[in-house]
């Protein structure tokens, strides 16, 4: 089922007496508590027609309390709140896979959870069967979700942080391409490829590796290659074509130096063309393509120790990638500048 695709707006005569309440409980004081008590006094036929509709109070719930998100995170109370409607809503066997259309997008709790830093509400909704991997309106899954700020701040909240650690925990996310490839064979695949990103929308195909280095925000960066991501050979050509590369090794050299991880340095002409060079701390960040070249030229019998230390340097990422990749020119509405 692709999330993304164009829904057909329902009127308020086709709405079910049951959502009508709910949109409009969630707008009223005390909103949240009036959605748990019309889901626990609902019948199941009114049950049976919210999921129908695909329709989940929970969107509406979670945006509600989401605006009151502040760059320490969210209040005890809001988060005890939450969980405990999503408690009842899986009580009541309402679909966890149910969202709701806010403006032209179609949003899923566990995605919106995600946004806000919601982490133990993202955590309940995955262990009641919620799929990581399914998109909203926008093209985009939770883990990519989980690492915007809402409040419009390029940093790494802790409660961001805490919703990335629990899609690791919970094996809702994977480094290792071949292995997101094998569990999504079947139809019902559910893992989270972490170097890949949104698909459409207002950021198409950008992963979070990519946004974290766009956004300047060092800590993201520190945390995907803590993990285990890569720059992938996608993101590096974005890094370039994007005029990026002079920032992503300023990035990259910052985190060999744990002083200057707040205050990125200025690049000097030398370090900069060093970096573009392997050298083993940066090791991370080369594209697959070029680690299968350089694995190809081993075979021509150099010792390993003068191949590695006299050869590999020396062969720059550049080579690569055609010219027109490198060079092609940066698209305006990106709005990317180093």
């Amino acid at each position: 089922m692709k999330s993304y695709r164009k829904r057909k707006k329902r009127s308020d005569d086709q709405l079910s007496q049951l959502q009508l309440q709910c949109e409009l409980a969630i707008q009223a004081p005390g909103g949240v508590s009036k959605v748990l008590h019309l889901i626990e006094g609902a019948s199941d036929d009114d049950i049976k027609l919210l999921n129908e509709a695909l329709y989940s109070p929970l969107v509406g719930c979670i945006f509600r309390l989401g605006k009151n998100t502040t760059r320490n995170g969210n209040s005890t109370q809001s988060q005890l709140q939450l969980d405990e409607l999503i408690e009842v809503c899986y009580r009541r066997n309402l679909s966890v896979h149910s969202g709701a259309t806010f403006g032209e997008c179609f949003h899923r709790p566990i995605i919106v959870a995600a946004y806000y830093g919601y982490y133990s509400a993202v955590r309940l909704l995955l262990q009641q069967g919620a799929l990581p991997d399914l998109r909203d309106g926008d093209g985009k899954n939770v883990f990519y979700a989980a690492f915007q700020n809402p409040t419009g701040r390029n940093t790494l909240r802790e409660c961001d942080k805490q919703v990335a650690d629990t899609l690791w925990d919970m094996g809702a996310v994977t480094c290792d391409l071949g292995e997101w490839r094998k569990m999504n064979q079947s139809q019902f695949g559910c893992v989270c490829y972490s170097n890949y990103g949104s698909a459409g929308g207002s950021s198409p195909h950008r992963s979070v590796m990519y946004q974290s280095l766009n956004n300047k925000c060092l800590q993201t960066m520190k945390f995907m290659v803590e993990k285990g991501c890569i720059v992938t050979d996608e993101d590096f050509l974005k890094i370039t074509k994007c005029k990026l590369l002079k920032r992503f090794l300023s990035m990259v050299s910052c985190m060999e130096s744990p002083t200057s991880l707040q205050k990125p340095s200025q690049v000097t002409t030398q370090t900069f063309q060093r970096m573009k060079s392997w050298n083993k701390d940066i090791d991370w960040s080369f594209p697959p393509t070029w680690k299968v070249a350089i694995t190809l030229c081993r075979n021509c019998g150099l010792p390993e120790d003068i191949f590695r230390n006299n050869v590999v340097p020396f062969l720059s990422r550049d080579w690569f990638y055609t010219k027109e990749q490198l060079q092609r020119p940066v698209m305006q509405q990106w709005n990317l500048s180093v």
